[in-house]
């Protein structure tokens, strides 16, 4: 491939520098993160990574999350252990939705290769400007919620085998370009487990992207190709993680899919049965509309509107009435008119791709935050069903009134910020004796308290998304063994004491009277309260 001319070069690093500036500042004007995940595992993760407690020492502190991959983390937990300014931090992690928005006008430019000059160069501009300023997207800026680093892989994904089509129209795509993106969709994969729904609809669209009597002879290949690669990716990402967990407790992934590898530390059950989204047929049938501003806990745990998909959807339905319908009817040169600049593959091959990544979202999960790499093409997607459905002298006229509706009506999502303070964690935790056993007793995200007790102190999730008292599960056994053997002080953690009640009532314990003490942080909202514990006399 002939290398980019310098001024195109420089055009790509003014623009990236851009993307990258304008996040960080999007980021720093949000506030700092304060996220239910950051408090629960994002800075414990891969602070008990590093200091080699998660299987040793600390038993499920930061609830179901302590077992998932902490790769992602290890930048944000570097940052904030190196006492960064926290405004600094905010505008570093804001650094992969920058990079990302880079790669989805790379995207947008192969799509609308010909729409550069005049009226029709609102076209990618607008299609570009829908996607980036979707409820999600900009709701995740410069959090420590990884969805901006994993959307950033399925981009480049995207972009690499989008790239090798364009070069070569109706070609086989070399091997090369479709490895590696399966590899970057490995990578993410196996440092966000939900990535593994656009790789699945990666590969299924490079299997269906050319008319049925191609597909399994040349789109077979292609799908191989690409699932070598995610395998390679899996590996390098998450192999050596999902090592140790099957070392520790015989599941790769646990708890995950437990029902199959069977591990006695957890029940053989699902552990990710999904509760969003719609459970009756009816609910299927309107669901991309109640995705315009759902209830909360719908598909997320903040309000948000957003027009982007049931838009998409009424154009995409629209424009299969017209190719049934109306197709037949247009006179060749309005035909040719249309689709003179539109590279058909490439948009087969995007369209297949949404639709099958969407529909597996939607069983898996439809959790909306997973779906920012599909809000990202929703610009494009809309803007070229609007170029399929008008006349061109219409077109540049009804995407800006859209792209205008669309933007001004959407209501970022915020899943929660507080305003930056001199370090990231302004934590003042009461004095906690030497080699203490610490119960985290409620299910409030505590986890990130618990590197500012003394480093010789265990923790135990005694009441959680993954344990509770009445659980008879081998975590929960060793919890209790350790509980029952532990020969210096025992103190509990909690937000709540109805939970805290059960959890004393389980293991024989309760608290030393006038103890409690309240934790003082710049993070959460919950009273959280330290106390010390003695075990009750035997009945």
């Amino acid at each position: 491939m002939t290398a980019l001319p310098a001024s195109r070069r420089w055009t790509d690093a003014g623009f990236l520098a851009l993307c990258i500036a304008v996040a960080g500042l999007v980021s720093i004007l949000k506030g700092q993160d304060a996220n239910w995940d950051l408090q629960n595992y994002h800075f414990y993760g891969p602070w008990a990574w590093w200091n080699g407690r998660l299987a040793a020492t600390d038993i499920a502190a930061a609830q179901l999350q302590t077992y998932h991959n902490p790769a992602l983390d290890l930048p944000f937990y570097a940052m904030v252990a190196q006492d960064w300014p926290p405004r600094l931090i905010a505008f570093a992690l804001a650094i992969p939705a920058g990079v990302g928005a880079f790669v989805l006008g790379k995207i947008v430019a192969l799509l609308f290769p010909g729409d550069v000059r005049g009226r029709r160069a609102l076209l990618p501009i607008f299609a570009f400007a829908i996607g980036i300023t979707g409820a999600v997207g900009r709701g995740v800026v410069g959090t420590t919620m990884n969805e901006w680093p994993a959307a950033l892989l399925v981009l480049v994904a995207l972009w690499l085998l989008l790239r090798a089509m364009v070069a070569a129209p109706g070609a086989m795509i070399p091997a090369t370009p479709i490895i590696i993106a399966g590899l970057a969709c490995g990578i993410g994969s196996g440092l966000k487990l939900t990535v593994a729904t656009f790789a699945m609809g990666l590969g299924i669209a490079l299997l269906c992207r050319r008319p049925l009597r191609d597909a399994w002879r040349h789109g077979m290949r292609e799908a191989m190709l690409f699932g070598a690669g995610v395998a390679g990716g899996l590996a390098v990402a998450i192999g050596s993680w999902s090592w140790a967990l099957w070392s520790q407790f015989g599941n790769p992934l646990f708890p995950y899919l437990n029902q199959w590898f069977g591990s006695p530390w957890w029940y053989d059950v699902s552990v990710s049965a999904r509760a969003y989204g719609p459970h009756e047929f009816s609910g299927w049938l309107t669901f991309p509309y109640v995705l315009f501003r759902p209830s909360v806990f719908f598909v997320a745990e903040v309000t948000y509107r957003d027009a982007r998909i049931p838009i998409l959807c009424t154009l995409a339905l629209a424009a299969l009435a017209f190719a049934l319908v109306a197709r037949t009817m247009l006179s060749a040169a309005r035909q040719r008119s249309r689709d003179a600049r539109v590279p058909a593959a490439s948009w087969r091959f995007v369209g297949i791709f949404w639709l099958v990544s969407f529909v597996l979202w939607a069983a898996q999960f439809s959790i909306y935050r997973y779906l920012l790499p599909l809000e990202l093409l929703t610009g494009a997607l809309i803007v070229g069903l609007l170029r399929m459905l008008l006349p061109s002298g219409a077109l540049p006229a009804a995407v800006t009134i859209v792209a205008v509706a669309i933007i001004g009506t959407t209501r970022w999502a915020d899943w929660g910020h507080v305003e930056f303070a001199p370090r990231w964690f302004d934590v003042r935790m009461p004095d906690v004796a030497p080699d203490a056993l610490v119960l985290l007793a409620s299910d409030a995200p505590l986890a990130y308290l618990l590197p500012f007790m003394p480093a010789s102190a265990r923790h135990m999730g005694a009441y959680n998304n993954i344990n509770r008292p009445e659980s008879t599960t081998r975590l929960a056994s060793e919890m209790a063994n350790t509980i029952r053997e532990h020969a210096g002080p025992l103190y509990s953690l909690a937000h709540d004491e109805r939970m805290a009640a059960t959890v004393y009532a389980a293991h024989g314990l309760a608290p030393v009277p006038g103890s409690c003490a309240r934790v003082l942080t710049n993070i959460g909202t919950d009273v959280v309260r330290l106390c010390r514990l003695e075990r009750r006399p035997a009945q």
